[in-house]
């Protein structure tokens, strides 16, 4: 049981801005089994933005929706340092400034600056983020339940959407932040987090989830063949790139 509570304080360190203890075990087995808490991390993000949200609202019920889904998704951008935001940039600027070429879009991927395709890219996946957040706290006047289950689920799903990821793409950075994680997502592991999520989305989305689940396995399947026909194989910037997305567009597909 010790390793498992030094791995969910690990994957709250990797994913996360929140405060947690100094990590007392932190080897390959703990970051393997980090793994598994990714969407309690995620629960956790959505638990902290409803916290929010209902304050606001018991603090001034007229509070305005724009402003309320602007604040919630700036805090939702500073839980995570905006880490998934930066793979993001970085790999659609390698993406575009790769021509097609693995070598030149890996080394792109690396250069910590900016370009005008990822600026715009992160402009587009934040302001669909907000669209959506506004669409659903001003459907939550008369039905908060749609809100509860995007807040909950979306940030889970994403999180998770790594395991699948890792356990089917091949891992390129010999010395990258996610290497000591591949062995961790398991057959086993995928099926049980699937299933438990799966069944959440039916019970917190209920006429929304098979859309919403279609979509998140399409997502999956789409950012895996984009890896694979471009590198041969994923980076941590590509899969924080595929988080990033799925939250946008896992958000907009539950306000629609």
């Amino acid at each position: 049981m010790t390793r498992y509570y030094w791995a969910f304080w690990y994957a709250v360190m990797f994913l996360t801005r929140l405060p947690a203890p100094r990590l007392q075990q932190a080897g390959d087995a703990i970051a393997q089994r980090s793994l598994l808490f990714y969407p309690v991390v995620g629960v956790i993000i959505g638990v902290l933005l409803l916290a929010f949200i209902w304050a606001c609202w018991w603090y001034n019920p007229q509070v305005s929706s724009a402003l309320l889904a602007a604040l919630v998704t700036a805090i939702w951008l500073a839980l995570s340092g905006a880490l998934h935001l930066d793979g993001l940039a970085d790999s659609v600027d390698a993406w575009v400034g790769g021509l097609g070429d693995k070598a030149k879009t890996l080394a792109i991927m690396k250069d910590p600056a900016i370009g005008p395709m990822g600026a715009s890219a992160l402009l587009a996946v934040v302001l669909i983020q907000f669209s959506a957040l506004l669409s659903l706290l001003q459907s939550a006047q008369s039905s908060a339940v749609l809100l509860i289950g995007a807040l909950l689920l979306v940030p889970a799903l994403a999180r998770a959407s790594v395991l699948g990821i890792l356990a089917t793409t091949p891992y390129l950075r010999a010395n990258g932040l996610a290497k000591a994680l591949v062995a961790g997502a398991t057959p086993l592991r995928i099926v049980i987090m699937v299933s438990i999520l799966a069944l959440l989305a039916g019970v917190l989305l209920q006429q929304k989830a098979i859309l919403v689940l279609l979509l998140y396995l399409v997502l999956n399947m789409l950012a895996r063949q984009m890896m694979m026909s471009r590198l041969g194989g994923c980076t941590g910037d590509t899969l924080g790139a595929n988080i990033a997305v799925q939250e946008a567009l896992l958000l907009a597909a539950i306000a629609l």
